[in-house]
């Protein structure tokens, strides 16, 4: 890697994807053991807030943009700033946006079935 500037951006997005990774598996967990708490909430509130930055951006990650200016090489234009293989990184949005919309769908049945 060229830059120490590259190696710390793709490090941070790959914390805030870990981390992002993590609420998205709350979420899932809370609706499976209903546990409705704060935690599920600012785990939601993350989830969403990440889904807006990225859908403001053009569907692109702001990091991007950022990582190809610091000599990311990678050819990946979707998701160029994460320590990931680019096949792998391409499917980040699917899948944890699919089991996203799942979890939000077990944890609303759980709580009407809870009444």
């Amino acid at each position: 890697m060229k830059s120490p500037i590259l190696f710390l951006i793709k490090g941070f997005h790959t914390l805030v994807f870990l981390f992002m990774s993590a609420c998205i598996l709350y979420v899932l967990y809370a609706g499976l053991t209903r546990r409705y708490d704060i935690w599920l909430a600012l785990a939601i509130g993350a989830v969403l807030l990440e889904v807006a930055v990225f859908v403001l951006n053009r569907l692109r990650c702001p990091l991007t943009a950022l990582a190809q200016r610091y000599g990311d090489t990678t050819g990946n234009d979707f998701i160029a700033d994460i320590f990931l293989p680019p096949w792998a990184a391409r499917l980040i949005p699917p899948v944890c946006g699919g089991l996203f919309v799942v979890s939000l769908v077990v944890l609303a049945v759980m709580w009407l079935v809870d009444g």
